[in-house]
């Protein structure tokens, strides 16, 4: 279940040619969708590339996504623009007049792609512009940083070691969807008793970094209970409609603004905090009704990594 989606930077010429390609990209040439209807579970689909469209309603394992010659970055503008001339949507293009009604509408469209894949998606961006603006922002943390398993030659676990989850929690916004289940073991500083209680996770992003460094490995104690105010923690996001398929993570400084009633006190909203020399991040305010989709799981320790 993993597939090739495209932005309608291409003219479907194999639709009425069979024996023609749609796509060129260099030496590769790929063809559109053979077929419209449930294309995903179609016989040669692996071999094509499909559209918004086609994979609309579907869950993939892991998503290739092609950004097309019709969306480009401005630098000198810092925006997103649109080469009309390089979209090949009839419908959309045709109906659209206004270019930065068109401009959403295609953003919209690779949004939407973008989310197919529950495992993980891979982006390939045509537009030299584009990529270099997008890979500032994808950073390849597991090569960067590899987590270093214990090195005693028995690991012994909880008392030379702790588990080290596959889990990457984001020092910025919550992170992408998570399924944790698979860890290794790692040591712990001499101070710290390995107990049951401590575990560790990579810590990816810029928003912490005046006390975790983009791509940390972090040991952190499982939260049971008691003030949590002032102190930086590992939250995880459990909104019902993510809760199949896992969850999203966060690190941040925790703060509770509290109102006083006559019958005692309740929550008005939670600050997640960023401590980075950024000033771009910003903190994430949580109300009242919003506290029930999030749950504190960790209290940060230290660096291991």
């Amino acid at each position: 279940m993993s597939r090739l989606i495209a932005g309608y930077s291409w003219e479907w010429v194999s639709k009425k040619n069979k024996d023609a390609f749609d796509i060129h990209i260099g030496d590769v040439e790929l063809k559109w969708n053979s077929v419209s209807l449930d294309w995903v579970n179609s016989g040669n689909s692996i071999n094509e590339v499909g559209c918004i469209h086609t994979t609309q309603g579907y869950d993939l394992n892991y998503a290739g996504v092609i950004f097309g010659n019709e969306i480009s970055y401005n630098k000198e503008k810092d925006e997103i623009v649109i080469r009309k001339e390089n979209y090949h949507d009839k419908n959309g293009k045709n109906a659209i007049t206004d270019p930065e009604h068109l401009k959403r509408f295609i953003i919209n469209i690779y949004k939407t792609i973008m989310l197919r894949g529950i495992k993980g998606t891979y982006v390939y961006v045509c537009d030299a512009s584009l990529r270099e603006y997008l890979a500032s922002h994808v950073a390849i943390y597991r090569s960067e940083r590899l987590i270093k398993p214990t090195t005693k030659s028995v690991v012994v676990p909880y008392q030379n070691s702790v588990p080290v989850y596959d889990l990457d929690a984001a020092a910025g916004i919550f992170s992408d969807l998570q399924d944790v289940k698979d860890f290794e073991w790692i040591e712990i500083p001499a101070r710290y008793k390995a107990t049951d209680d401590l575990f560790a996770c990579r810590v990816v992003g810029e928003s912490m970094n005046r006390v975790i460094p983009n791509g940390s490995v972090c040991l952190f104690r499982k939260y049971l209970g008691g003030s949590r105010s002032g102190k930086i923690v590992l939250v995880e996001s459990t909104e019902l409609q993510y809760s199949l398929f896992g969850s999203r993570y966060t690190v941040k400084e925790y703060e509770s603004r509290k109102v006083v009633e006559e019958e005692g006190w309740s929550h008005q909203s939670i600050i997640l905090k960023p401590l980075s020399d950024d000033p771009e991040f910003k903190a994430i305010e949580l109300s009242d009704d919003e506290l029930a989709i999030i749950k504190v799981i960790g209290i940060f320790e230290c660096v291991l990594v």
